[in-house]
């Protein structure tokens, strides 16, 4: 999936939650366009796990969306 794609789930009005499973099994889930980031030039998003911790993901491994 490109980013511009994500791009337009994080900024459509009104905002609805979504997830997003990756290629290795794992799954995201954002409650908020806060919840998540982007570099403007770069096909990576970033969010703040509960535990604190930076988690860094390539766009490109992101394989389904789910918008709930």
């Amino acid at each position: 999936m490109k980013l511009q794609e994500l791009g337009r789930l994080v900024e459509r009005e009104p905002f609805r939650p979504f997830s997003v499973r990756l290629n290795n099994g794992v799954e995201d889930h954002f409650q908020t366009r806060r919840d998540l980031g982007a570099a403007k030039d770069a096909d990576l998003l970033f969010y703040f796990a509960d535990s604190g911790e930076v988690v860094f993901i390539d766009a490109d491994s992101v394989v389904e969306v789910f918008v709930r």
